[in-house]
């Protein structure tokens, strides 16, 4: 949820733009019509033209031009308008979305939710990125097949469209309808089926890959300063193999292995050097490598092993370890008074926002990795700074690695959301990330500008359509991907700092999908990676919103936040599930070591600022401060935000309010009082008048055991 009010431009995927000042189909012509653009009468099935309506519009103002053209005036957080319901079912080959749209500025990211019964969810619905500028008319088409095929397009099924974030934007829509196919977009369709069977049988070759014991197997992989040592066995009989898999190759994909060389049979010891001149186009440092032994079967080179990444890396640089001082933190914050705040709470430990983009660019000189020549970009002076102010005050820095989907660095199967999956899919693109994430490391793994502590990959991946965009994906094979990154950002992290954790990022979700995947399923498969291909030094940063974000009352409200580790949801009222199974000995790092948990983004919503509200954001504080404070799982809780946002969808989750009488701009809310009572002597003459509000009369009673 970090970052929600920034602008992003997002790159539009599944849609057509074609200028035009037209585009109707044969069907809504009648005979003799003079162009395709005539306005015509609505014909009895209304899906030929769809027409808005002012029930239920949120923040927009809209007027009628003409017969089924209209123009929007977006004046809000979260402007949306519903289509008038279907009068009859749609036939079933009808099957794209279309209309025509004008807007003054960019709208910054398309939704369209396909409505059953006219009920919007987010399951069915799409981003679809941005549009951009455009004073005339343009065309958009969307293939909307999936959504006809989980049944929408029934009588009385409506369309909800959300132009984007956006405060001030006149945004012209006409000529909405539900059409036919042209044989070029049944072909693209029938090539896109193709696509998603690709995709679908690779998640169930990496379920299988991870689940399997193989025959031969690499023991250890120690990367020194200039070489690579990989020790395993392979069977007594036949042709093997040592493959060298790049982060852009997939192992369980792979039919052949241009980096292989031969090893005899048995046990085995390889020393490799460590750079590869010229690989693809790059000085490839093979720090990155997974190794695995490969048989030859039939002149056919099968994998014969896991493939196992470093278990041991040369250090450039061995800084002390920085332990964290409490658990009380912050979310990302760059102003005097937000220092001025961590030190008057005695803050522990905070995020930072770091889009990749403005750190490197893919052009330029100045910095070379690989061989390659880069330049840096303004977040570096904005990272100096807070990361020397952090030092300053004793306080840990969690840097969120964030991809904005507009830039060079977003994965070529992105599809809009605020940010994207990292493109790793060429040996080009792998070293641009990898040389971000090097400068970085170099700069920040030590006193001076200022340190940072352990890194946050992305946000919240389970939400990936949205936060971690890499188009629509089986969870196997977008969390393969996770995991690279992962890696990537650990072996050159674990070169200059060896105490720095790198963190998964989750929603609320536990065991739903709400948003996407599940993040049980996600961190127990992430696990099993651990198992097969050698453990690393990964944690969890977790954000445990109330399920409605919008309602500070999670202790009344959550029911399906319960105290069983198949719960639904993990929120503030039952963190006992997140601590418990960062606990568990199976997912221990190496077995013996708790991994890092942060609670990195989360605070309780005030729906507005009177002081019944008020009342209960703090009551809602004082809960999570007490029950973290007895989790010894929970390593820090960084509260989100730190001050309130109005382009924050609408919630006021911060310590401070914005400018609404009779509140000033950054004025204290009680929350936080509390949260600057909290871990102090202070901390219950603060906390104890809250219990009423709670319905408690004892702190014991928000503790529960986990069945």
């Amino acid at each position: 949820m970090s970052m929600k009010s920034l602008s992003l431009l997002f790159i539009l995927s599944g849609m057509a733009f074609t200028g035009c000042d037209g585009g109707a189909d044969k069907t809504d012509s009648k005979p003799g019509a003079k162009d395709s653009t005539e306005i015509v009468s609505p014909p009895v099935n209304n899906f030929n033209r769809l027409e808005l309506s002012q029930e239920g519009i949120h923040s927009a103002a809209m007027t009628s031009n003409e017969k089924y053209s209209y123009s929007l005036v977006l004046n809000g957080g979260d402007p949306y308008v519903f289509t008038k319901p279907l009068s009859a079912s749609i036939p079933s080959e009808r099957k794209i979305l279309e209309f025509e749209y004008k807007t003054d500025k960019e709208i910054n990211d398309l939704q369209i939710f396909y409505a059953l019964g006219g009920v919007p969810s987010e399951a069915l619905s799409k981003k679809y990125g941005s549009l951009a500028v455009s004073p005339g008319y343009n065309s958009f088409t969307a293939d909307i097949s999936a959504f006809r095929s989980k049944g929408w397009g029934k009588a009385g099924d409506k369309l909800r469209i959300d132009p984007g974030d956006n405060i001030g934007i006149t945004f012209g829509i006409r000529n909405i309808k539900i059409r036919p196919m042209t044989e070029a977009e049944k072909k693209a369709a029938e090539d896109a089926a193709a696509a998603v069977a690709a995709k679908e049988n690779m998640a169930r070759n990496l379920g299988a890959y991870l689940a399997k014991t193989y025959p031969s197997s690499v023991k250890r992989v120690k990367v020194t300063a200039d070489k690579v040592i990989i020790e395993g066995s392979c069977g007594s009989s036949g042709s093997y193999f040592l493959a060298d898999i790049c982060p852009w190759q997939d192992v369980t994909e792979m039919t052949e292995f241009p980096y292989a060389e031969t090893i005899g049979n048995g046990d085995f010891s390889i020393t490799v050097d460590r750079i590869v001149k010229d690989r693809e186009g790059i000085n490839y440092d093979r720090v990155f490598s997974k190794w695995a032994v490969v048989k030859s079967d039939g002149g056919r080179m099968i994998l014969d092993s896991h493939a196992r990444y470093a278990d041991e890396v040369a250090s450039i640089e061995n800084p002390q370890a920085s332990p964290l001082k409490n658990k009380k933190g912050l979310g990302a914050g760059d102003i005097d008074l937000y220092f001025q705040d961590c030190e008057e709470m005695n803050i522990g430990s905070i995020t930072m926002n770091v889009l990749l983009s403005g750190i490197v660019s893919g052009t330029g000189s100045g910095y070379d990795y690989g061989g390659v020549g880069y330049s840096t970009g303004g977040v570096v002076s904005y990272c100096d700074r807070i990361v020397s102010r952090a030092r300053a005050l004793g306080i840990s820095v969690a840097a969120i690695i964030l991809v904005p989907s507009n830039s060079a660095y977003k994965d070529p199967e992105n599809e809009g959301g605020y940010y994207s999956m990292p493109d790793m899919t060429t040996a080009k693109a792998f070293n641009m990330y990898a040389a971000a994430l090097t400068y970085m490391a170099s700069r920040y793994c030590k006193d001076s500008p200022g340190r940072i502590h352990n890194w946050i990959m992305h946000n919240e991946v389970d939400a990936g359509t949205e936060w971690t965009n890499m188009g629509e994906q089986p969870m196997m094979r977008f969390l393969d991907r996770y995991v690279k990154s992962m890696r990537i950002c650990y072996n050159i992290v674990r070169q200059y700092d060896q105490n720095a954790s790198v963190m998964a990022s989750f929603t609320h979700s536990w065991t739903a999908a709400a948003s996407g995947y599940s993040p049980k399923e996600m961190l127990e498969e992430t696990v099993a990676y651990s198992k097969a291909e050698g453990d690393f030094k990964w944690g969890v940063a977790y954000h445990p919103y109330p399920q409605d974000l919008t309602q500070p009352e999670f202790w009344k409200n959550d029911a399906q936040s319960t105290y069983s580790m198949d719960s639904k949801y993990v929120t503030f009222k039952n963190l006992e599930v997140i601590d418990k199974w960062i606990k568990m000995p199976g997912n221990l790092y190496l077995g013996t070591t708790k991994r890092l948990l942060y609670l990195s983004e989360q605070g309780t919503n005030s729906p507005s600022y009177s002081d019944s509200d008020l009342s209960l954001q703090a009551a809602g504080g004082a809960w999570a401060w007490k029950k973290v404070s007895r989790l010894d799982g929970i390593d820090a809780v960084q509260w989100h935000n730190w001050a309130d946002n109005k382009a924050e969808f609408g919630l006021r989750i911060g310590l401070r309010t914005f400018d609404e009488l009779p509140y000033q701009n950054l004025s204290p809310k009680p929350v936080w009082y509390v949260w600057k009572a909290g871990g102090t002597a202070e901390e219950d003459s603060v906390f104890n008048p809250y219990m009423p509000t709670l319905g408690i009369t004892s702190w014991d009673q928000i503790m529960h055991e986990v069945k």
